[in-house]
């Protein structure tokens, strides 16, 4: 789409680096304090991750490939989420993941900032457009929600978008498939930072960018370019899922398994959708409160703050509407049009009457949270607004109808938010409460609201006025292109700031006395027992960041099986939207004895449970029953759970029958445990079936006296051993074919990948 030869950094330094020397300065509290950057879900979520994979690198030399301090035991390595394939994630590696997550997240604003430049200077924009596209696209209210909400994953993948295009942009200009092998190469490694929405949305704004592309046929004509293009956008895709194979085939053996099989529903699809009203915040960023000081009051979900944050600044708005003589082709303004219009389009979802056709297309029903496709809004409006600042210039430039439209509306909207604040008070607050809350406003702290609200509409009328006068006086030659470009990173850079500045805080992780108190008494393996935490001092994750093995836990991606089974076993309906698996009121309840539940935290005390279904244990029976009907008869008095074991269907090995003529004695002794390996001593009077309080996982294979045996599936989703009469040793560890097939199909991508970019140069 750009013309000439993609320029790099080396023409004027000084910008990139100052971008850089920006994020240092922006984080500088995190970078040296020695406390971690905050952010919700990192301290939550990630952090756990983290801290466990750390530590068993330390200790043991290796990466953990299961998890057995989650729902009852889950597949660590599967789990996209924890990205343990991300090269830019090395950091949390070598250094505890507290101290890691702020270099990292540097680490990305710089690489961030450099590849939007670099992109923007790609397509022939003056420096200086350059260097405002790339604080735009980096210091935003969406990408700075995020970061304050702790979304590791939507950093590792939102950064690489510009250097992606840069690179198909390389390809088209340059009519080299090796630029769209590149670009590939860097799209797998988005994907494997772990927010695999991100990624499709990435692979959905490539395509489009592509189509534009292939519309201008330039001088080869168009029938030549289009399979040109189409050549080079099926090895761009088939280069990243390649390369991310590794992550990708265990993560999609999981995701078949879990909650997400299968798609999800239209309800699911649609939760998070942007609403119309949430759109005043794009110009007003704090109308409706903030999360920092508990003033956001539009919902009760504060996270509607950070899926709907999509304030990029209100001079680079202004910027949308210049046109003017370029070099640049017109298929770059166009494909940012189409970027802004499809991404906000489709963040609607609900809202959005059109929605169920896009639903029902491939990857959009596999999704939650329309509203995270903003992220293409903004880096739209980066692009555009860029483009507006070099054509202002390169001068003969005048504003499109559009640009007045915006200025009356936009004066309009902050004229009406100024005489209410000042002249009506009480009335504006009542009919900004009515009209744009989704319920009573009694959960925001209302003492700081006032002070909140004001603030934003001074600031915003301020920053509207200040940019609409700076052009005025660029449009009559007041002020000269070099100052106004200079001014005009200036007033974006405060504007931006004053917003994001709030949202980077750090966070100190303290455990108080209470509950190390409580924490002393927890059992540390599931051997001795599993631990339901209903008390207030414990999050959801805490099992895997204390390190107990824990009934509960919250994630995205959890198996299918085991959320049912705790429903059912809580007599809780059917329920495939569940993601916090934390309310367990009857911790006792028959099916949780089989789940090993031997302790409750509760109102600050640790309860022992009486169970008497030991970890693993022997029985001389099996009987098959449909998988629909096994959990209700598990729960029924005729199930005997130390005498059968249940199967959906029948083992190829056959059903073992108890010997009605002699007494089944069986006993059996945990040697080690171990997240991916378990041993164990058995003895047994004749053939029997060893069940293990062990969720069954494909990969989970058994070593029998060091013969190997297949693991079953019984009693509707645990591991189940047969084994022969005698005394024997059993040793259950976890192999993870897809990770090892896909590591292989990875190191063979980026072995093929240098190969093609050595002969690549040497033409």
């Amino acid at each position: 789409m750009g013309e000439g030869r993609p320029k790099g950094f080396v023409s004027a330094p000084w910008l990139p680096v100052t971008m850089v020397l920006l994020g240092l300065l922006f984080f500088w509290e995190a970078l040296l304090s020695g406390k971690c950057l905050y952010g919700s879900d990192f301290i939550l979520q990630f952090y756990p991750w983290k801290k466990f994979v750390f530590d068993h690198l330390q200790s043991q030399g290796s990466l953990p490939f299961w998890n057995p301090y989650l729902f009852s035991g889950s597949p660590l390595i599967s789990n996209i989420q924890v990205s343990l394939f991300y090269p830019l994630g090395f950091l949390y590696y070598l250094v505890p993941p507290d101290i890691a997550y702020g270099y990292s997240t540097v680490l990305h604003f710089a690489v961030g900032s450099l590849f939007m430049y670099h992109f923007m200077r790609s397509l022939e924009f003056q420096r200086a457009a350059s260097f405002f596209s790339a604080i735009v696209f980096m210091f935003n209210g969406y990408f700075m929600g995020h970061l304050y909400a702790g979304h590791l994953s939507f950093v590792q993948n939102y950064v690489w978008i510009p250097l992606i295009l840069y690179l198909l942009n390389a390809s088209i200009v340059r009519g080299s498939l090796r630029f769209a092998a590149a670009a590939g190469l860097f799209l797998g490694v988005q994907i494997l930072g772990g927010f695999p929405q991100i990624a499709f949305y990435t692979i959905f704004a490539s395509s489009v960018f592509m189509l534009l592309a292939g519309a201008d046929p330039g001088s080869e004509g168009r029938k030549p370019r289009l399979l040109r293009l189409g050549g080079g956008w099926l090895l761009f895709v088939l280069f990243a899922f390649s390369v991310a194979a590794v992550q990708i085939l265990p993560t999609y053996e999981f995701t078949t398994l879990s909650t997400r099989g299968g798609g999800v529903s239209y309800e699911m699809a649609t939760y998070e959708s942007l609403h119309p009203k949430e759109l005043l915040a794009f110009l007003l960023p704090d109308i409706y409160g903030n999360p920092v000081d508990g003033t956001y009051w539009r919902s009760r979900e504060s996270w509607h703050f950070w899926e709907s944050c999509g304030y990029v600044g209100i001079l680079p708005l202004f910027f949308l509407f210049v046109r003017g003589r370029s070099r640049t082709r017109p298929t770059v303004r166009a494909f940012a049009v189409m970027l802004i219009l499809l991404a906000l389009f489709l963040a609607l979802g609900k809202h959005n009457p059109l929605y169920p056709l896009f639903y029902h297309l491939p990857g959009f029903g596999s999704f939650r949270i329309p509203a995270q496709i903003i992220f293409l809004y903004v880096f739209g409006v980066s692009l555009l607004s860029g483009l507006g600042l070099s054509r202002i210039m390169e001068g003969e430039w005048e504003f499109t109808k559009g640009f007045w439209i915006f200025s009356i509306l936009a004066a309009v909207v902050l004229g009406c938010a100024l005489v209410g604040l000042s002249v009506l008070r009480l009335e504006f607050f009542y009919s900004l409460f009515k009209n744009f809350s989704e319920g009573p406003v009694t959960h925001a702290n209302l003492s700081l609201l006032y002070g909140r609200i004001s603030h934003t509409i001074y600031k915003s009328c301020l920053i509207f006025f200040l940019a609409f006068f700076l052009l005025v006086l660029a449009k009559h030659g007041r002020i000269s292109a070099r100052l106004f470009s200079f001014l005009a990173c200036a007033v974006v850079l405060v504007d931006l700031y004053l917003f994001a500045a709030p949202l980077v805080k750090t966070y100190e992780f303290v455990t108080p006395l209470e509950k190390k108190h409580l924490l002393s008494q927890l059992s540390r393996t599931p051997v001795t027992g599993r631990v339901v935490a209903l008390d207030f001092r414990f999050s959801t994750n805490d099992g895997l960041r204390y390190r107990f093995p824990s009934i509960q836990g919250y994630d995205p991606l959890i198996l299918k099986k085991y959320v049912n089974y705790v429903l059912v076993s809580q007599d809780f309906p059917p329920n495939d939207h569940v993601v916090n698996l934390q309310d367990v009121p009857l911790p006792q309840e028959k099916l949780m004895t089989l789940l090993h539940a031997r302790q409750m935290v509760f109102e600050g005390e640790v309860r022992e449970l009486e169970n008497k279904i030991p970890y693993a244990f022997l029985v001389p029976k099996g009987i098959v029953k449909p998988e629909e009907s096994i959990l209700p008869f598990m729960k029924s008095d005729e199930f005997e759970p130390r005498q059968m074991v249940i199967f959906s269907e029948r083992p190829k090995e056959g059903l073992l029958m108890a010997d009605p003529n002699q007494p089944f004695i069986g006993g059996c002794e945990v040697l080690s445990h171990r997240e991916d390996e378990i041993r164990l001593r058995i003895s047994c009077n004749q053939p029997s079936y060893l069940v293990m309080s062990e969720i069954w996982y494909p990969g989970w294979v058994a070593s029998v006296d060091g013969k190997n045996r297949e693991v079953i599936c019984g009693n509707y989703m645990f591991r189940v051993v047969p084994v022969e009469e005698g005394s024997h040793e059993v040793s259950v560890y976890f192999v993870s074919w897809p990770f090892r097939v896909g590591a292989v199909v990875s190191l063979l991508a980026l072995g093929l990948s240098m190969c093609f970019f050595v002969i690549g140069r040497r033409r």
